[in-house]
């Protein structure tokens, strides 16, 4: 009797571990190697092709990506000899960048050459739809093996800021993107990267509607905003987006843009802006809301919710513990959003409700930059720099436009440079 209780669940279990052995084979020939399947839930290849699509227009901005899948120049595990600095740069699409010619990496290291130190490397792991869940297991699966000097941590205050502690128990998922834990990540990695490329598990994956002549419809939209227009994408809205919302009152919020919308749009040409449906979805979601806003900045600060804040610090300690015990130094950039920019505010007025979650996103910025000086860690605070200077973000999706990454990059070259000079002069024996 006990013989035939034991026999199933030793047979599942055993069926289980050559199912998953067999399918973490196959998969070997079909998943990129480390570190790039710990990066990024889609191959280089793949990446490439679709980067090459979506800037067929213009050739000039087709982002090169390594066969880490990341937006710099080939990098290798371990240190070239001729290096004598290496930090690693972690974060978002910011760090990715697009529509601008180069990354902050390669800034960067273009600073620190004409300074004199063409020695040292800023590598970029910035990967577009991740936040400080991905930051830190990136830092701790990724970026520790590249025995950096320092780390640099990105965090951009418009959708960085979570609701979930480092430490606190939770189950982790089946699968997973990578490199958070997962079961199956734990068990056939390349198993997971699988699942998870071919059932969208990233952030991104998750992201906006795929609709046929969306795109087409919203340029067009931004660059001629015609009542008759205007209808047109109203109707599109409510069809897609809100059913239920009377179309009058989407066809009323669109229309406040305007004539100052569409030549905002047409002085900024330069800048390739785009209209995408999740931003225009999200503002009508915003203005046709009921929740309280804040109206000025001291309300926004007085309207914070101080866990928020908390919990996405602990990352960010989390992280600065990492990066200590491997004899590391860890930066945490503060990337803010475009408030600082007075074109970038001017063009978002007519909607004060949407404006208004920038304010909230400014007033969580500058709780966090106190909080992490208060803890004596190492604060790079980008507000500062791009503060009252026009033309530095993207009026559309928000991202720095290339002025902006320009400013951004010189401030964290300068921030790094002390750190930079010393390990030249402990190399020298100085």
């Amino acid at each position: 009797m006990n013989r035939k209780i034991w026999f199933w669940p030793i047979y599942i279990l055993l069926l289980l571990g050559v199912t998953l052995a067999g399918t973490e084979f196959v998969a070997s020939f079909l998943v990129p190697s480390w570190p790039a399947r710990d990066l990024r839930p889609i191959s280089a290849v793949a990446l490439s092709e679709n980067v090459e699509r979506a800037f067929a227009a213009s050739p000039e901005l087709i982002p090169h990506y390594n066969d880490w899948g990341v937006r710099d120049r080939p990098r290798s595990i371990e240190r070239p000899a001729d290096v004598r600095y290496r930090s690693v740069l972690v974060g978002d699409s910011f760090l990715e960048g697009y529509y601008i010619p180069a990354p902050i990496s390669q800034l960067i290291e273009q600073r620190w050459a004409r300074e004199g130190h063409a020695d040292a490397e800023a590598i970029n792991l910035g990967i577009a739809a991740t936040g400080p869940r991905q930051y830190y297991y990136r830092i701790k699966r990724v970026a520790l093996a590249l025995k950096p000097d320092a780390i640099v941590i990105f965090v951009y205050a418009g959708n960085d800021f979570i609701q979930v502690r480092l430490g606190d128990f939770a189950m982790p998922a089946l699968a997973e993107e990578q490199p958070v834990p997962s079961i199956l990540g734990t068990i056939a990695p390349r198993t997971n990267w699988l699942v998870s490329n071919r059932l969208g598990l990233s952030e991104i994956g998750r992201g906006n509607k795929d609709i046929p002549g969306e795109n087409q419809l919203l340029s067009q939209w931004a660059e001629k905003p015609t009542p008759e227009l205007t209808a047109r994408v109203a109707r599109h809205m409510k069809q897609y987006y809100y059913p239920k919302l009377d179309e009058e009152t989407i066809r009323e919020i669109l229309s406040r843009g305007g004539e100052p919308m569409r030549a905002a749009l047409a002085e900024r040409k330069a800048d390739y802006q785009t209209v995408a449906g999740w931003l225009v979805s999200g503002i009508i979601d915003w203005e046709t809301g009921t929740w309280p806003t804040p109206h000025d900045a001291q309300e926004a600060d007085r309207m914070i919710d101080p866990t928020v804040v908390d919990q996405t610090l602990s990352w960010l300690v989390g992280a600065e513990d990492l990066a200590k015990a491997h004899g590391a130094k860890l930066f945490v950039a503060l990337a803010p959003v475009g408030m600082g920019d007075p074109d970038y505010v001017a063009f978002w007025k007519p909607w004060p409700r949407y404006l208004s979650y920038q304010l909230s996103a400014d007033a969580r910025h500058r709780r966090l930059a106190a909080a992490l000086r208060q803890r004596g860690m190492q604060v790079i605070d980008l507000r500062e720099a791009l503060d009252g200077v026009r033309g530095t973000y993207r009026l559309t999706d928000g991202h720095w436009t290339d002025l902006g990454t320009q400013i951004a990059a010189d401030r964290v070259a300068r921030a790094l440079l002390p750190s930079v000079v010393a390990s030249d002069k402990r190399e020298r024996g100085e």
